[in-house]
């Protein structure tokens, strides 16, 4: 993912829409996390710490061929504390990546400015950040062994 400390009167140059549409777009159409059962019975929570509240906290996980574009399965928390929990439920063990956004208005997309650039905060497993563009799989990646696992991750 990208930081986004500095603004700029002009469009990042490796930025695209593309990425910033990807990372929407995946958690949002991607199945529901109990739309269908899975062999195997695990759980994994995704607590993001948010700067504000209200909205909602979309989540999605991946395994590394759907990354930021065909979610294993997604999940929607409330927004109204300092976090949120994400709950995928019925996982079975294997590598994945976790990505969020805090969708502050509920319009079920992630919003950008002018230049493509997400102006609602996001982010991903072991709080991985791309440099210009969505982070990779790679930094994000985490082993999920079966039985109940608790990650976290600011969301900027």
């Amino acid at each position: 993912m990208i930081c986004l400390s500095k603004r700029s009167s002009r469009p990042s140059s490796g930025f695209s829409l593309i990425a910033v549409a990807a990372l929407a777009f995946g958690v949002l159409l991607s199945p529901a996390s109990q739309a269908e059962p899975r062999p195997s019975s695990g759980v994994i929570e995704f607590r993001t710490l948010l700067r504000e509240r209200g909205g909602v906290v979309r989540c999605g996980l991946f395994r590394k061929a759907g990354w930021l574009k065909s979610a294993v399965a997604s999940a929607t928390a409330r927004a109204d504390a300092a976090s949120a929990l994400c709950v995928f439920e019925k996982i079975p063990p294997g590598v994945y990546a976790l990505s969020a956004f805090h969708d502050k208005n509920a319009n079920g997309k992630l919003d950008t400015n002018l230049f493509s650039i997400p102006s609602e905060d996001y982010g991903a497993s072991n709080n991985a950040r791309g440099s210009f563009g969505p982070p990779s799989f790679e930094d994000a990646k985490f082993a999920y062994r079966g039985g109940r696992v608790r990650l976290e991750a600011a969301l900027r």
